[in-house]
């Protein structure tokens, strides 16, 4: 079986420091939303944007549906996988619609402007973002967290069946927090390979097919959330300072916790 997105003994490491990502193997498959959980420094952004194409391996290899990632055009590597940045580097003098529409260049005629499906995939983006309402904002005018949320918009409009998400709540309140997920675990089940970056393992508890566990730059540990969100697992990994309980469906969820007494 040929996985929708694959990292095959996959290394990296930047000049003069050591090892990002040392030798890891990891599959996404389609209808499967995979969180990759890890401390500050684990390897978890540099993985994803390994798996985007954005840097090239040093060792191993990514595959979309089996073919090199580092072999596609950026075109079509464009309408294959969408990415979700933390951030924007800097802030284009763009309204929203406007920067979102700008993700469908892979889908649109190098030399025609938009066309209706063009202006109608950005309406459905926005609105499964929960953004339409800023359609008509400058980007410089938003929060962080509506900046956030119209990144993923934007990610959306590409129509691309595979979408890497680095930190999506992390600006978020937790409301929209919720919102994200709900919005990323459906485009799991519409049949999307959805690999998720984040330090929320409580989310993760909530809406992961499957959790990575990052440290060092090497896959610690991979299964389903209560396989993975163990303090035989975690612990040497975080730390002992953890509180483990169960939230009332029986998912697990772990806090920060010292212990101490008012």
């Amino acid at each position: 079986m040929v996985s929708a997105l694959a990292a095959r003994r996959l290394g990296f490491a930047y000049d003069g420091g050591p090892r990002a990502v040392d030798g890891v193997d990891l599959a996404v498959e389609e209808g499967e939303l995979l969180v990759v959980l890890g401390p500050n420094g684990s390897g978890k952004s540099t993985l994803l944007r390994l798996l985007a194409g954005l840097l090239r391996p040093q060792e191993g290899a990514v595959l979309v549906d089996g073919a090199p990632v580092a072999a596609l055009a950026p075109r079509e590597r464009a309408r294959r996988l969408a990415v979700v940045p933390q951030a924007l580097a800097a802030l284009p003098d763009l309204s929203v619609e406007a920067f979102v529409l700008a993700g469908r260049y892979a889908r649109m005629g190098r030399w025609s402007g938009a066309r209706a499906a063009d202006r109608q995939a950005v309406r459905e983006a926005l609105e499964a973002a929960d953004v339409a309402a800023l359609g008509a904002r400058p980007l410089a005018e938003l929060s962080g967290g509506q900046r956030q949320c119209v990144l993923v918009a934007r990610a959306l409009a590409q129509q691309a069946q595979r979408l890497l998400v680095d930190e999506p709540t992390a600006a978020l309140d937790l409301q929209h927090q919720l919102r994200v997920f709900e919005l990323l675990a459906r485009l799991a089940c519409e049949g999307r390979a959805v690999l998720v970056v984040t330090h929320d393992a409580n989310l993760a508890s909530q809406y992961a097919s499957r959790v990575a566990l990052l440290h060092g730059g090497r896959l610690r540990a991979l299964g389903r959330p209560d396989e993975v969100l163990r303090r035989e697992v975690l612990e040497p990994v975080y730390g002992p300072h953890l509180h483990f309980g169960a939230l009332p469906d029986g998912r697990p969820f772990v806090l920060p916790w010292m212990g101490r007494r008012a």
